[in-house]
């Protein structure tokens, strides 16, 4: 049990002990210099980076591709037909053997930081941890609703920790993200992280600063319907000091490396080997896209099939050049092996290719395979203040706020066009004049409808496009709001995509929770059962 709670920097990242040996220690016949018991924090800070970049990233099996499929943007073999299972996300839990899972991995790395940083007066250190556990947590509590929290990281002090009320942790994450802030802003610390320690700003901390003003409002507008938070938000909004521009968003960089390998693991997962692929883009997300002339479209999904190419296999679904399957297919040519053809998750979010009418097979070596994971981002907090002066009145004009919102997101995607090296693929920007041709067509949307669920709708079906690659908030947002509104594949009119469940409103503790936590509280029904925040 203490290894899945308490089990120090399980995962000390990729040789970094060799670096605490000198030959003095290497002579010490009770030291062994490759599997030291202390690090210090300049080496824990990565090791929590790099954990967090893995369990938020695509994974197989992962939180993210699973919620990526239940709001049909993916459709991904592990959870199609809504099938979660307590042995699910083990992994992401992390119990005992199953790596750098959240719990014994990246939040037991940022409790050992905050620990050690208080002992050391290294509260620069103290504050970038506890914003990245306050993240955490919340990302927690938005999958499975009351989890450890008070007792989960004392190791042997709390073998079997009690699960703490949902309500009750996002109250707490408010007062940890405040401390957190004072952390940061301290005028003395013994030791700062800087470029060598910090993945995610280089040891700025005005941004992480930031990050912790966003967190706090995505937070807040996320219990909007259990809690007025008119007053908190609008207290944000007049610090003026939240995510704004490009170069403070909360993104997990990869690199395109192949010794190490440090590239996407979503594109590794989609470009590595036609065997290896568990997940298709979704036929649904697709069409919208397609239907509503989105310029994002070639940039989000490739397509392997060439003009030319006519496979011999039955097909699910196909379109053109689009090959995928669709969600909870029942049809006869479901379970036929397309994958050497099927389309690909493409430059944006994974870094795969840009899609330029040629088509050829996805590999390792045509893509760059850099794409980060855009965790919170600016376009993503204009989303939310979009939402807020929508529905609760705070500051800001919805229908601006959108605008901005999308324009980012496609600065965004020509930003990383232009990175893709020419040696790689020539790939073009989106224009301005296709961006302002969609921008506007939504916005006139936006204006013309009549009441304010109808453009709520129009809000949330944007964030939900821009959010591909990143399920977990589509999900969350869907959970709270209904929209945007998705495939009713438990009473489709096509036979042969209605699903044998329901929709899943939370994911299933794991299996080794249930088994070795005196506290385990049951298991919740994950189809009917609804984290706290939701209507």
């Amino acid at each position: 049990m203490e290894k899945r709670y308490k089990n120090l920097a399980t995962v000390a990242l990729i040789g970094l002990s060799v670096v605490m040996g000198g030959c003095k220690k290497f002579l010490d016949i009770n030291t062994d210099p490759n599997n030291p018991t202390d690090l210090p924090l300049t080496q824990i800070l990565p090791a929590a980076g790099g954990g967090l970049t893995f369990n938020l990233s695509m994974t197989v099996g992962g939180i993210n591709s699973a919620t990526s499929t239940f709001v049909h943007q993916i459709v991904n073999s592990r959870v199609g037909d809504y099938i979660v299972e307590p042995t699910s996300f083990q992994n992401a839990w992390g119990y005992s053997g199953a790596g750098y899972g959240l719990y014994p991995g990246v939040l037991n790395d940022l409790q050992t930081i905050i620990e050690k940083g208080k002992a050391q007066n290294a509260p620069h250190f103290v504050g970038v941890a506890q914003i990245q556990q306050a993240y955490l947590f919340s990302i927690l509590v938005d999958m499975f609703g009351n989890v450890p929290y008070t007792d989960a990281l004392k190791g042997n002090g709390a073998l079997s920790p009690k699960f703490d009320d949902a309500a009750t942790i996002y109250q707490d994450l408010f007062r940890l993200l405040d401390e957190a802030k004072s952390n940061l802003n301290a005028t003395s610390s013994s030791i700062s992280p800087n470029s060598t320690s910090d993945l995610i700003y280089a040891g700025d901390r005005t941004k992480w600063v930031k990050l912790a003003n966003s967190i706090k409002l995505k937070l807040y507008n996320q219990i909007r319907l259990k809690q007025n938070v008119t007053n908190e938000i609008n207290a944000l909004i007049a610090e003026n000091n939240l995510i704004s521009v490009d170069a403070d968003d909360f993104q997990l960089r990869f690199g395109t490396s192949t010794a190490p390998e440090n590239r996407n693991i979503g594109f590794f997962a989609n470009y590595n080997s036609a065997a290896q692929r568990e997940s298709n883009v979704s036929p649904y997300f697709y069409n919208v896209l397609k239907n509503s002339s989105d310029p994002r479209l070639p940039y989000y999904i490739y397509n392997q099939l060439t003009p030319t190419n006519n496979p011999t296999n039955p097909i699910d679904y196909r379109d053109g050049r689009f090959l995928s399957v669709r969600f909870a297919s029942k049809g006869p040519n479901r379970n036929q092996d397309q994958r050497t053809f099927q389309s690909l998750i493409g430059l944006f979010p994974v870094g795969g290719r840009y899609d330029d009418g040629q088509g050829g097979l996805g590999t390792l070596t045509n893509a760059p395979g850099d794409g980060p994971v855009r965790v919170l981002t600016s376009y993503q907090v204009k989303f939310i203040l979009a939402e807020s002066a929508l529905i609760s009145g705070t500051t800001g004009n919805p229908a601006t706020l959108l605008r901005q919102a999308i324009e980012e997101q496609f600065a965004k995607i020509n930003k990383q066009a232009a990175a893709v090296p020419a040696s790689v693929q020539t790939v073009p920007s989106i224009s301005t004049a296709a961006r302002d041709t969609y921008v506007n067509a939504v916005i006139a949307a936006y204006n013309a409808a009549a009441t304010d669920q109808a453009k709520l709708e129009i809000i949330m079906r944007q964030k939900w496009i821009a959010s591909f690659g990143y399920g977990m908030d589509a999900y969350t947002d869907y959970r709270r709001t209904g929209f945007p509104v998705l495939p009713d594949v438990t009473g489709a009119a096509d036979p042969e995509v209605v699903s044998d469940r329901t929709f899943p409103h939370r994911l299933p503790y794991p299996d080794s929770e249930r088994s070795s936590n005196a506290n385990f509280p049951g298991q919740p029904s994950v189809y009917t059962t609804k984290i706290f925040w939701a209507p």
